[in-house]
């Protein structure tokens, strides 16, 4: 089977704005900026509308006026050239925008492991000196600008579980727990990424996860309209599941399982019939 790519930039879109929820009416966020005409494009651009708001979230307490933000996916790693790149891009954004001031402005990356090259690079070649302030967040002094180097599976659970737990091989404890905190932006156009993400990177975490807890997060889905794609994705889990056995009775037990999950979703009969090629009368009684 063929999964589909993961949009994890998308997912962490959304996952800044969770973290920084609280300060959302001062905070403006632009993802994938482009510096100029050419194709030159920076992350996310987040904006501080206010000056004088101290923003005492950890993840942010770096922020100034201007703040540039560059993400690196779980499958994808921070490189030394990467990182003289965003360097090279947050000189460019105060040379081409009006009134932008290198003292005014920041550069945050945001990654799932610790990139020791770069770390040792800017310590020992560099000659930045590098502090860890919190669990997972890497500051570097010395440079014309403040930058933050945030390894987002040291954060903290409590405080930055959006992005902590932006990733693979989450435990169903873990799912459960971020499933149950998105029923709050149920209505929100803001997580639907993440979400999205989430499930297609840790299908067999949600398979674990109690039915009562599935049936109230397929419910927040279904009122975002995603709850078809990620039954697509239980479809083609057990097709796969059956084609593995190599046997028709393993194609058979596939599809009845996954008739028998998504019949649990409320899906109508005549749908998931539509979906699995099995009779209506043999769905009614699984």
């Amino acid at each position: 089977m063929h999964d589909d790519p993961i949009n994890w930039h998308g997912a962490f879109y959304d996952a800044i704005r969770l973290e920084l929820e609280d300060y959302l009416d001062i905070l403006t966020f632009e993802f994938e900026h482009q510096l100029n005409t050419d194709p030159l494009i920076i992350d996310a651009l987040i904006l501080k509308k206010r000056k004088p708001v101290v923003i005492e979230k950890n993840i942010a307490a770096i922020f100034k006026t201007t703040n540039i933000v560059e993400f690196k996916s779980p499958e994808d790693y921070l490189s030394i050239s990467d990182f003289h790149k965003a360097v090279a891009y947050t000189h460019l954004y105060c040379a081409t925008v009006q009134d932008a001031a290198i003292t005014d402005i920041t550069l945050t990356f945001v990654l799932t492991r610790r990139p020791r090259d770069v770390l040792n690079h800017i310590a020992t070649d560099c000659k930045y000196p590098v502090t860890q302030k919190n669990p997972g967040i890497y500051q570097v002094t010395g440079s014309l600008f403040p930058i933050q180097i945030i390894e987002t599976k040291r954060l903290s659970e409590d405080e930055n579980m959006w992005l902590k737990d932006l990733h693979k091989g989450l435990e169903p404890r873990t799912l459960g727990k971020i499933l149950q905190a998105s029923h709050a932006y149920s209505n929100s156009d803001h997580i639907k990424a993440y979400l999205d993400a989430i499930l297609k990177a840790n299908y067999d975490a949600m398979e674990a996860i109690k039915m009562n807890e599935t049936r109230k997060f397929y419910e927040a889905l279904e009122r975002m309209g995603v709850v078809a794609e990620f039954e697509a994705r239980g479809i083609e889990k057990g097709i796969e599941k059956g084609r593995e056995e190599g046997r028709e009775e393993g194609i058979e037990k596939g599809l009845r399982l996954t008739a028998t999950n998504l019949k649990k979703t409320g899906m109508p009969l005549k749908q998931i019939a539509d979906v699995t090629g099995l009779p209506v009368a043999e769905l009614e009684g699984l």
